[in-house]
This record gives structure tokens, C-alpha cells and sequence, in this order.
């Protein structure tokens, strides 16, 4: 009887785990072109991958079809058809030599046409294209121009941010990989503690830093995968240049990005925006070590880079006043103000030229402050709460242990990618950066304990204040 019983709940049992089977299978079929998938190429080195990759699924099908389907057969065919073939032995034999050759070199043709590719995008990914090798340059779609004037990116990990270097132009930022969509990037990978890993799936594929290695990636993009994809509605469109990659020095990109999307939206707000992550277990915040590469036009690619460079030149830093120069209409430079504080000093901007002596307090209609008041707070709270300890402002500051914040202001991200670069994310950021991103140095580093100013300012509103206004302004 309750074998009986057993037996009967089996159709039952069954219908519940194929509805659940084909449920699995229907979640599983989501877009593939989400902000951070492999699966939508918009590079020449990720379409390769992306192109061996498909061929492996399609061999693999092509497999399982073949060995299922002869497994099906078999078992219909010499099935037992009633209780006397099923007590019969069947006859014995030591199987078919010219099946078995037949598998063993099909197997082997299977591998060959999936080695060779496989074989060709280790060398394409590991090697950029002679410039000179015209032959090579035709069957990748290349001109000349892409590859002699490509850009060489200095790629450092650290726990838990990225630290990109642009020696070619003695440039250095961090967590926002900013380049041209029309010349090759070459990435110089390393890292100054532990594996991470530099994952930029719609780009570049993936690649290990080392300690004491140096390891080596390159991508281009394609400006006009770029230009094109599918609308949330899933729909196909396409989009001209400045739309799919507004300009970053003016502050554009993080305005698109901002107005089109939530932080946490699934896909891009905009074609030239890329997201890249740490693949490689690195530590408590390894989750939350995540990074943006930015596609430009030649021109705003080199309008950022001269912003950068002024920006990072010390000689071309405010000085401090004096009163035995003449200063023409736009000079900036450094004089006292009271009104901040005691041995307080602030940005002057000549409107006009201004002859010896006529200084910001002797001739206030001649200068204007470059700056608010919360501004040059927060500049001196930066000092004094120990930031520059760490952080480099206007300067290369290669060797820092936090990121270097020049021109914050115009980046889309904090935190590693982690956070909306905005008012309310960096207030929570300030006040306490463990709750967001457990294990950062910013917060648990070297002689940082309760007693450090940084962790006294969770409940000063007026400082956070400050600096959140000092840093959002540095563009």
C-alpha cells in the first residue's frame, strides 16, 4: 500500500521539477548586454574572445547533441522488449576499431578548430599589431594611425583602487580610465601588495597582476558599437558621437551619466561608458574594488589631458602675491583673507591688469575671489584632518597610498567605482567610509585609530560640509 501511494505522487513529483527546470531556464535568459557582461563586445580584443567563446558553445552543443542523440538511440533500439530478452545475455564482443578511430580523429579535428583560434586571441591579446604589418592590419580593420599614435596606460593595484598612470603625458589619476575610442590603449599591469585582477569585459577581457610581475593587456574600441545598442524596451538605436561619449574635462560625461541613470540601473547610461571590476580575491573590500573606463573623441581625449597636465604642473600653481609684480586680467594668485581665519589665504583673480602694490585688499574691485568660502575651508580642513597624507591634489602623487583626487569634481564615481561621485554619497563616505567599504585604509590604515581627526567627523555637519563643497569643485 505505500508503495502504492509512493508511486502515485511520481507524475506529481515530476511535473513540479520540470515547471521548476523550465522556470531556471527562462530566468537564465536575460539580456546580455548589461553594464558589465563579456557577452556584448564593444572592443576588437573582447569580440575575439567573444567570437572563440561562441565557437566553444556551439562545438559543445554540437557535442551534447550527437552524444545524447546516439544515447537515445541506443537505448530505444536495444531496449528489452519482453521478460525473455530481458533474462538473454548478450553476446560478447570487444567493440568496433573503426568507430573507435573514427571518434578518436574526429575528437582531434574538434580540438584542432577550436585550438587555433583559441591559439590566435592568446597572441592578438598579448601583443599589439606591428604598425608596420600592413597584411595584419587589413584582416583586424585597422588604419596605421591606431596603432602608432596608442596611448600606454600604467595600471597599479592596490587595495582596494586603481592607480592609472599616463607616462606619455606625466599624468596621474585614479579609478576612471579615460581614452581615446580611436587609438589602442596599452596597459601596463602591476601591483604593490596582493593579486588583484584587472577585469574590463567589454573591452579588454582579463588579467592577473602579480607582485614582483609586470603583466600586459590592450584593447581598442569600436566607435561604432559604441554609437549603437538596445534601449531598456529592447529596442535597437543609434546615437551620434557626442551623445554616446560627451566630453569628460567639461564635466558632460557625469552629467549624462547622472541625468540618464540610477546608480544601481543595469545598463549603461551612456555607449563610452565601460565598467571594469577586480576579478581576484584581494581582501575584505575586494567586492568594492571597481573601476570606469571612458571613451572620447580624439579632441576631448586631448582636452582632458592638457586640463590634467595644468592641473598636475606645479609651475603653473597660484602663487603666492606680490607686491612688486605687475599682474594682467586672469592672473591667479594666493593672498591673506581675514575673513577666513587667522593666517588664512585664499584664490585672487585679476579683472583687470593690476600694477605694484594695488593688492586684494588695497583695490577689491581689481580681483575676485576664484573660490567660496566653503571651498578654501574645506582646502585647509584637507590639510589639517591629515588628508594629504595620503591624497595628492594637482600633483602626480604616483607613490600615495589613497587615490589621487585631481580634478575630482568631474569624476562619475567614488570610492572605487562603488559610489555616485555626488553630495549625498560623499557626505556618507566622509563621515564613515567603513559602513560603505569595510576594511579601506582611508579609515583602518596606519596610525588612523578613534582618536584620528578623520573619525571625529561623523557628527560635525559643518566640516563635512566643507570638504564635500572642496572637492565636488575641483574640476
Amino acid at each position: 500500500m505505500t508503495k502504492q501511494i509512493h508511486l502515485s505522487k511520481f507524475p506529481q513529483r515530476f511535473t513540479v521539477f520540470i515547471y521548476g527546470f523550465l522556470l531556471i531556464l527562462l530566468g537564465s535568459c536575460s539580456r546580455i548586454d548589461h553594464k558589465q557582461s563579456a557577452l556584448d563586445p564593444k572592443g576588437l580584443v573582447s569580440q575575439n574572445q567573444y567570437d572563440v567563446f561562441m565557437l566553444s558553445v556551439w562545438i559543445t552543443i554540437f557535442l551534447f547533441c550527437a552524444v545524447g542523440g546516439c544515447l537515445l538511440f541506443v537505448l530505444w533500439r536495444f531496449r528489452a522488449k519482453s521478460k525473455e530478452e530481458a533474462m538473454e545475455v548478450p553476446e560478447q564482443m570487444h567493440g568496433n576499431s573503426k568507430i573507435e578511430t573514427t571518434l578518436i580523429l574526429a575528437s582531434a579535428i574538434i580540438l584542432v578548430i577550436l585550438a587555433v583560434p583559441t591559439l590566435q586571441g592568446v597572441v592578438l591579446m598579448n601583443r599589439v599589431p606591428d604598425p608596420n604589418d600592413q597584411a595584419t592590419l587589413d584582416k583586424l580593420e585597422l588604419d596605421r594611425s591606431q596603432i602608432e599614435d596608442a596611448i600606454t596606460v600604467n595600471v597599479t593595484g592596490k587595495r582596494f583602487f586603481w592607480v592609472f598612470e599616463y607616462p606619455q603625458y606625466g599624468i596621474v589619476t585614479a579609478n576612471e580610465l579615460v581614452f581615446p575610442a580611436s587609438k589602442a590603449v596599452r596597459v601596463n599591469l602591476r601591483t604593490e601588495d596582493v593579486i588583484h585582477s584587472f577585469w574590463l569585459p567589454k573591452l579588454a577581457g582579463k588579467m592577473d597582476l602579480m607582485p614582483g610581475q609586470e603583466n600586459f593587456m590592450w584593447f581598442i574600441a569600436d566607435e561604432k558599437k559604441i554609437r549603437t545598442g538596445i534601449d531598456k524596451d529592447g529596442n535597437p538605436y543609434e546615437v551620434d558621437i557626442p551623445t554616446a561619449m560627451p566630453s569628460v574635462f567639461d564635466g558632460k560625461m557625469r552629467q549624462a551619466i547622472f541625468a540618464k541613470q540610477a546608480f544601481t540601473d543595469e545598463f549603461e547610461a551612456v555607449g563610452g561608458l565601460f565598467y571594469g571590476q577586480c576579478a581576484e580575491y584581494c581582501g575584505n573590500s575586494h567586492a568594492y574594488m571597481s573601476f570606469r573606463a571612458l571613451a572620447q573623441t580624439d579632441k576631448d581625449f586631448d582636452e582632458w589631458v592638457l586640463k590634467f597636465r595644468n592641473a598636475q604642473n606645479p609651475n603653473l600653481q597660484p602663487s603666492a602675491y606680490s607686491s612688486q609684480n605687475n599682474y594682467d586680467k586672469g592672473d591667479v594668485v594666493t593672498f591673506s583673507d581675514k575673513k577666513l581665519g587667522d593666517d588664512m589665504s585664499r584664490d585672487f583673480r585679476a579683472v583687470q591688469a593690476v600694477t605694484k602694490g594695488q593688492n586684494p585688499e588695497t583695490k577689491p574691485d581689481a580681483w575676485e575671489k576664484v573660490h567660496s568660502d566653503d571651498f578654501e575651508k574645506g582646502k585647509a580642513l584637507f590639510s589639517s584632518l591629515q588628508c594629504v597624507q595620503c591624497h595628492a591634489i594637482n600633483r602626480t602623487g604616483l607613490g600615495a597610498k589613497g587615490p589621487n583626487l585631481t580634478l575630482f569634481g568631474l569624476r562619475t564615481s567614488l570610492a572605487a567605482g562603488w559610489m555616485r561621485n555626488d553630495e549625498t554619497s560623499l557626505d556618507k563616505w566622509l563621515r564613515n567610509s567603513n559602513d560603505i567599504k569595510f576594511g579601506n585604509l582611508m579609515w583602518n590604515g596606519e596610525g588612523i585609530d578613534d582618536r584620528h581627526p578623520l573619525r571625529q567627523l561623523e557628527d560635525d555637519d559643518e566640516k563635512v560640509s566643507q570638504l564635500v563643497t572642496y572637492l565636488l569643485d575641483l574640476k
